[in-house]
């Protein structure tokens, strides 16, 4: 258990010793072994274990005789338990409610939640927890009744409070709203609940059904006299479906299974379900009648985004333009001849209205109705355009249906990406449609909204699927409604809608660009054996004996490409000047993105085949499987090295006019080389640097004296393990003092240059001691290693420059790097600096090829990054004397 005192569990099976059973639900039963005197029970326990407390009893089976510790039980505390960060006072609560023995009802379990939601207030952590538990109760994973019984009245009553409450949450903390919405999406909205034993009665008066045992219908009446559920909505679905086929049975148990009730649950209700119905013809038609009407009572009180229950009960807020979209919507709902596109203009049109409501009004009752009425649309335009996606929907109407879909998420969900994708997506609409301009164009807007869609589903596992294992645990929930927790909720929302729209509508506009299924990132033919990974960062450091060709699903773009890999295949976007695709270029691997899934989902069919690649004439990648024995070594480049000259110090800072070989990198000596050839329009940034050197001599200082030694050991027992001990360097040489002599140095020689006095020094001493740990970043340890550079040879100058305050940004490759083609230019253009560019911000840039005798450029890809970077200051940049060693990029 998880205290002394609380419910208990019962213990994972692979802790139960030898001979024992499950006693009750909540314990096992155990014997002692060997003689009176030293009988023992020996219980092995894994490693960490999920529960803190082990609780027991004895029991004498030759008297019969229990010693329960005067009803305290004997409990042992459990060495080497690490609670959950989930673990609070609100979830032991929940948790001790939930499993305890104790009398139990979705009433008991809406006035806990009533009280919790309080504490919580409108900590986003706290609501989520609460969503959880309510959504486990929802799929039936939870008891809805536990030796009570509760009136209808009693439970309506709960439901009307919970509910109240959370919509006053939802009008006073606007960060709570999207959990707000997702609680309420699994309670009724309650209401007249003493209705419901009521018109049972009525039924059965005016049909003249008696109540008498071993009837279904009165066994049916005392399950809702005593405990109405949502269970009760799929056995009056079933029983109408009963009747109208005349009394088929099959269709009766089918329609409950499909619902989630099965017979033995109808079987173990407290008021149990155990006849079947019976059918009276000429009762047929009266039945049919009353019973639609009951199931819209049932559907008023249990299911809260019920289209019908949360319009009529939100009425009374329409205004004639409301009531004759919702009298469209509501007569449309099953007409199949209605295009979707028109249904979801009208739901929007309705969302759009209840919108302004939902953010301007202070009433939680009609904040409330309001509520559920926008989440019952939600969820029928979800279903409206899933019925109808696989019917060949026109272009045109993917365009608008994709319009909508963006502007009903957003009256779900908070989300800048989301409402700049629609702004594009508004602007694209109005021009002429599916030239190749046109396509290209939207293209980026739908590969920058496919981002969207991904972070929103990442964001709600994150925040949802940790808790939901978590308590599922503890619930001790199917297997399946644990694992599938987060993704089922995102295929419920707007999101997946979109996610299927994208999805169709891709393919025809990379037709109509003519972007083919390729991108070239770096051309090549290679063989290897076919090998498949979630991201290529989960192997950067491996080294293959034989061959590879890697199809990755991410690539950051900081990677350092493995030994013995020979292509890289992803359907990730990857710029052109990321660090992976530059080293790629440099070692002559075949790298390429891949937009065509088929073709991507039958090359990791392949895995473990050996395949030959090549990029054939129109800028395809293609590829054949090979048999019979592989005779090709791994094609990486490897570097002849050379071992470098240890720099001796000069200074501390030095200036540009001073830069040269062997005092720094090639960064600053490329901007040596550029003085004096530039053109006047065109300037160059003030810069000074740390040159060579400086590092080790500061390190050598008498304060550092203790850093220094942790440095040496870290370093000497790197090849144990690598990313740990990379870390601890990294962090070890951020705690690194500085020398009064550099700082004077440093800054004097900034202000002849005219970068001014920094205005804080401790800022300035932070990025140059982070710029002399980024020798030791996973990607230039494993490019080092690879190149059979030793770590001591190389060296870290820092390059202090002036960051121009960029609007824009390029990079131009003067040979085409897709073809090779020397007369042709590619270039890349993004808002603000370049990092966005050479870090492989996600995105594209605006990216075009221009014949170096031809002005006229040719758009290959229109910008998609979501992120701008701006502002000015200073710039510390690693500048080693690897810069110039041919192939290495550390």
């Amino acid at each position: 258990s998880r205290n002394p005192g609380s419910a208990w569990q019962v213990p994972p099976q692979t802790s139960w010793p030898p001979g024992s059973r499950a006693f009750g639900r909540d314990a096992v039963q155990t014997p002692f072994t060997g003689h009176d005197s030293e009988a023992r029970i020996v219980i092995r326990l894994d490693k960490p274990m999920d529960f803190p407390v082990m609780n027991f009893a004895l029991f004498f089976p030759d008297t019969g005789r229990w010693d329960n510790n005067h009803g305290k039980n004997y409990h042992i505390r459990l060495p080497g338990f690490k609670p959950s960060e989930y673990e609070t006072d609100i979830s032991d609560e929940i948790i001790e409610r939930e499993m305890g023995h104790h009398s139990w009802t979705l009433m008991h379990r809406f006035n806990l939640c009533h009280d919790l939601a309080d504490r919580v207030g409108s900590d986003t952590e706290g609501l989520a927890l609460l969503y959880v538990w309510l959504r486990y109760s929802a799929l039936r994973q939870l008891d809805w009744q536990r030796n009570y019984n509760t009136k209808p009245k009693e439970l309506s009553h709960a439901q009307d409070r919970l509910t109240l409450k959370l919509s006053d949450i939802y009008i006073n903390e606007p960060a709570g709203r999207e959990l707000i919405r997702l609680m309420i999406s699994t309670l009724g909205r309650g209401g007249e609940g003493q209705r419901i034993r009521d018109e049972i009665l009525h039924i059965m008066h005016r049909h003249h059904i008696k109540e008498v045992s071993n009837h279904f219908m009165e066994e049916w009446h005392q399950k809702l006299h005593n405990n109405t559920t949502p269970d009760d909505i799929v056995i009056c679905e079933a029983y109408l479906d009963f009747l109208r086929s005349n009394g088929n049975l099959d269709i009766f148990y089918r329609t409950l299974e499909a619902g989630g009730v099965t017979m033995e649950r109808l079987q173990n209700f407290e008021r149990p379900i155990v006849t079947p119905p019976d059918f009276i013809p000429h009762l047929k038609e009266g039945l049919i009648h009353d019973f639609e009407n009951y199931l819209k009572l049932l559907k008023s009180i249990h299911s809260g985004i019920d289209l019908e229950s949360s319009a009529n009960a939100a009425r009374y807020l329409f205004d004639d333009e409301m009531n004759g979209l919702m009298d469209f919507i509501f007569h449309h709902r099953y007409d199949n001849s209605m295009p979707v596109a028109g249904l979801v203009e009208r739901i929007t049109a309705m969302r759009r209205r209840l919108n302004k409501f939902l953010n301007s009004d202070r009433d939680s009752g009609r904040v409330r109705d309001m509520l559920y009425l926008d989440l019952a649309l939600e969820e029928f335009l979800r279903i409206a355009v899933e019925r109808n996606i696989h019917m060949q929907i026109e272009r045109d109407q993917l365009v608008e249906l994709i319009s909508m879909a963006l502007e009903n998420i957003g009256f779900s969900y908070g989300s800048f990406e989301f409402s700049e994708c629609l702004r594009d997506w508004e602007r694209l609409k109005a021009m002429p449609r599916f030239t190749q301009d046109w396509s290209l164009r939207a293209k980026s807007v739908l590969d920058r909204l496919g981002r969207a869609i991904g972070a929103f589903s990442e964001h709600c596992h994150r925040l949802l699927q940790p808790k939901a294992e978590f308590l599922g645990k503890a619930f001790h929930a199917d297997s399946w409604a644990i694992t599938l927790f987060s993704e089922e909720i995102v295929r419920g929302t707007v999101a997946f809608v979109l996610s299927t729209l994208v999805h169709h509508l891709d393919p025809i506009l990379r037709r109509s660009a003519k972007l083919g299924d390729w991108q070239v990132i770096s051309p090549g033919r290679a063989m290897g054996i076919v090998e498949v990974v979630d991201t290529l960062e989960s192997i950067q450091g491996k080294i293959f004996d034989s061959p590879r060709v890697i199809i990755a699903d991410k690539v950051k773009g900081d990677e350092e490409p493995p030994e013995g890999v020979n292509v890289v295949i992803t359907p990730d976007a990857v710029d052109l000047v990321s660090h992976v695709a530059v080293r790629a270029r440099n070692v002559h691997l075949l790298f390429a993105t891949c937009y065509d899934k088929e073709c991507l989902d039958r090359l990791k069919s392949l895995r473990g085949r050996l395949l030959h690649l090549m990029v054939n004439a129109s800028g395809d990648v293609v590829f054949e499987e090979v048999t019979g024995e592989m005779s090709i070594a791994p094609s990486q480049v490897k570097i002849e090295y050379t071992k470098i000259a240890r720099p001796a110090l000069s200074a501390y800072a030095i200036s540009s006019k001073d830069f040269r070989e062997g005092l720094v990198g090639g960064k600053s000596g490329n901007l040596k080389l550029l003085e004096g050839k530039l053109p006047e329009w065109i300037h160059l940034p003030v810069s000074v640097a740390l040159p060579f050197g400086v590092f080790e001599k500061v390190l050598a200082s008498a304060n550092n004296r203790k850093i220094a030694e942790r440095y040496r050991e870290l370093v000497s027992r790197i090849e144990d393990n690598p990313e740990e001990v990379l870390a601890e360097i990294r962090k070890t040489l951020l705690d690194v003092q500085p020398s009064g002599e550099l700082t004077t140095s440093l800054y004097k020689v900034m202000e002849e240059a005219g970068l001014g006095r920094p205005g804080n020094p401790d800022d300035v001493w932070s990025c140059i001691r982070r710029v002399w740990a980024s020798k030791w970043n996973e990607g230039a340890y494993l490019s080092r290693k690879a190149r059979g550079i030793p770590h001591e040879d190389i060296f870290m100058a820092v390059l202090i420059q002036q960051v121009v305050e960029a609007e824009y940004a390029f990079v131009i490759h003067t040979v085409n790097p897709f073809t090779r083609e020397r007369n042709e230019l590619y270039a890349e253009v993004v808002l603000g600096l370049g990092e966005t560019i050479v870090g492989n911000y996600p995105g594209r840039a605006l990216g075009f090829f221009c014949g170096k005798e031809s002005p006229e450029p040719r758009i290959l890809t229109y910008p998609s990054k979501s992120t701008g970077l701006f502002g000015g200051g200073l710039i510390f940049r690693s500048d080693s004397n690897g810069e110039d060693l041919a192939e290495y990029a550390g």
